[in-house]
């Protein structure tokens, strides 16, 4: 009986895992190209050792040539496993991935270390069940392989910042595996564990790694959206063109937890029904199906067609009794955008900008060229804040009372490398999005009281200045304590400060800003409802938030002047706003006319071109000083 119940166990393994993943879709990453060429390699090489090792037994009766070739495609295999083991490993390595010239080397010292297994001296030991081969070739497989296996092993600590904990891990336990296995059968001959060894290695990388299940949406059963991030990403890297149909559905479907994942199967599993795509589920309920042009050169007609048929079928009833809310965004050339990433945010930014009615939005290099003016602005801000050209402009507020200007409205603006201003339409929805309008927020309130305190604003009339809080900074825990450090730094009174906020039906956390409200207001700053008169304005958000003034929006004002009904209810407003002991201040005033109209309306405060534009720190304290000098 020969010795190869080890190599079985070993084939056992492999045949296993080949099972498992033929019966999953293939994503078409690269690791995962990779690794079912590996376990192919894998598997080959366990049969050629169990044929070897055959082959030796019965060479009395095998031409001597047979068993010499068969042998020696044993050993190529070892260095064709190892081979193959570091190309898994460096794949993962983008700089070296693009790297033509080492591929080629590393490829050709495979081809050099085969040739010499090949042309070399092999010999054969076989007594009882004891089965081995020895010599020149030998010792040159096991150079050539352990060169291969060390140097994915030193890739794993050389480039360890560019590859995951988990894959570090599950590839040092491979290559830790068959280190072992080839030194014990380098001492013990007659113990055949590498090709074991290197099957237990696959299961365990196939194990954490490259199990199929991995790359699937636990609920809808095709691809999640970390493996649509990655598989973007390849497509971008290979240049690849592809279209894509995504399914942009209701955030939070209103249903119970099983209804909802009834819905979700169900789609997914129409979804699924289109052939030449790959499906994905993105975030919030949403699914992507992405054609690869590289594949048919139809694919691009067939996505606008299926994009059809899948609009009608959203039509209809999903689950008991569901119609959905459902838009769609189609991009009939994926490069539209350089990257993947690129790629991400035009999704998500279009995504909630369908117009009322519009269920279908197709993306164009507009889009693209959308996505990277964003990028552009990101950079932009983020340098200015470095290089500390965030700029404060202040527009005055004038007293009907007192015929004063008794406040001001601080603005955030940006100087450009070229010293032109950037206004703030161009960079706060940006900030906004890209979660920096915390940080201006808080360089525009440091700069705002050091313009307080180094020009003795009140002495010169100026009770208090208005600053501007981003939705994104209402709902931060840290906001009451964070400006309140700022204004003990800066040595503000609290009563200097007017923070205004802005009436949003997409504030989260309403109880977090009360809760900074609170404490605020404890301090001694006032709140003032900025925009009053736009988006879903509403009388009741005045009553629940603790402001002392109401701002009415330039676009109320102007329609005052203009509109019979604006103006009907805007003195009903204003009336209610005086009962409750509210101050009103009146945006967008342009006009002598619209002055006097807005003063026998009753409102307190007037702000707009007509007394002056945004000024700049310098240009402001010489106006107020001027202005409220007489």
């Amino acid at each position: 009986m020969l010795n190869i119940e080890v190599q079985l166990c070993g084939l056992v393994f492999d045949l296993i895992l080949i099972f498992f993943i033929s019966r999953h879709e293939s994503v078409g990453l690269k690791s995962e190209k990779i690794f079912r060429q590996c376990l192919i390699v894998y598997t080959t090489c366990v049969v050629l050792d169990i044929s070897s090792i055959i082959a030796i037994g019965y060479r009395h009766i095998l031409p001597a040539l047979l068993v010499e070739g068969v042998c020696k495609l044993y050993l190529v295999s070892l260095v064709t496993s190892a081979y193959f083991a570091f190309a898994y490993t460096y794949n993962t390595v983008v700089h070296m991935r693009e790297n033509v010239t080492f591929k080629m080397a590393v490829l050709i010292l495979g081809f050099v270390g085969a040739a010499l297994i090949m042309v070399t001296p092999i010999s054969y030991y076989h007594e009882g069940r004891t089965v081995y081969t020895y010599g020149t070739s030998v010792v040159i497989t096991y150079i050539f392989a352990l060169l291969y296996i060390v140097s994915t092993l030193v890739t794993t600590f050389v480039y360890a910042s560019l590859m995951n904990m988990h894959r570090r891990k599950a590839i040092r336990s491979w290559m830790a595996l068959e280190i072992a296995a080839a030194i014990v059968q380098f001492f013990a001959p007659y113990a055949l564990l590498v090709g074991f060894g290197s099957s237990l290695g696959l299961f365990i990388l196939y194990s954490e790694l490259e199990n199929p299940e991995v790359y699937l949406d636990r609920t809808a059963g095709c691809f999640s959206f970390e493996t649509f991030a990655m598989y973007l990403r390849q497509e971008f890297e290979n240049l690849k063109k592809f279209s894509c149909v995504i399914v942009c559905n209701e955030s939070e479907i209103k249903k119970s937890d099983e209804e909802q994942k009834k819905i979700i199967v169900e789609m997914a599993e129409f979804l699924n029904s289109f052939g030449f795509a790959k499906l994905f589920r993105l975030n919030d309920n949403d699914f992507a199906l992405v054609y690869d042009m590289g594949q048919r050169e139809m694919n691009e007609i067939e996505s606008a067609v299926n994009l059809d048929v899948i609009r009608q079928r959203f039509k209809s009833k999903w689950g008991e009794n569901s119609i959905l809310n459902t838009k769609f965004l189609y991009i009939p050339d994926g490069h539209i955008v350089s990257s993947a990433e690129e790629f991400i945010k035009v999704y998500e930014r279009n995504r909630y900008k369908f117009d009322k009615g519009e269920d279908m939005r197709t993306l164009d290099e507009t889009a693209g060229q959308d996505i990277k003016e964003y990028r552009a602005m990101v950079l932009e801000i983020k340098d200015a804040l470095r290089t500390d050209r965030v700029e404060v402009f202040y527009q005055p507020i004038y007293s009907v009372e007192t015929g004063k200007f008794v406040s001001a409205e601080a603005l955030a603006r940006i100087r450009g490398n070229d010293g032109k201003l950037i206004m703030p339409g161009r960079f706060i929805p940006v900030a906004e999005e890209s979660g920096l309008i915390g940080e201006i927020g808080e360089r525009v309130f440091s700069k705002t009281c050091r313009c307080i305190k180094e020009n003795n604003l009140k002495m010169k009339g100026i009770d208090y200045v208005e600053v501007n809080l981003s939705v994104s900074q209402c709902e931060n825990p840290m906001l009451s304590s964070t400006y309140h450090e700022i204004m003990r730094l800066e040595e503000v009174r609290p009563k200097e400060i007017n923070l205004e906020i802005t009436e949003s039906s997409t504030l989260n956390q309403r109880n977090i800003l009360l809760e900074n409200m609170k404490q605020l207001m404890n301090m001694g700053c006032g709140f003032s409802l900025d925009d009053f008169g736009t988006g879903e304005s509403n009388l009741n958000y005045i009553v629940d938030m603790p402001v002392n003034i109401v701002k009415f929006d330039r676009s109320m004002v102007q329609d005052y002047f203009t509109n019979k009904r604006a103006e009907i209810v805007m003195r009903a407003t204003v009336g209610m706003i005086k009962d409750l002991g509210l101050k009103i201040v009146a945006e967008g005033v342009e006009t002598e006319e619209q002055v006097e109209g807005i003063k026998k309306l009753g409102i307190d405060y007037i702000q707009g071109y007509y007394y002056s534009k945004p000024l700049s720190k310098s240009d402001f304290i010489r106006f107020i000083e001027t202005k409220n000098a007489s």
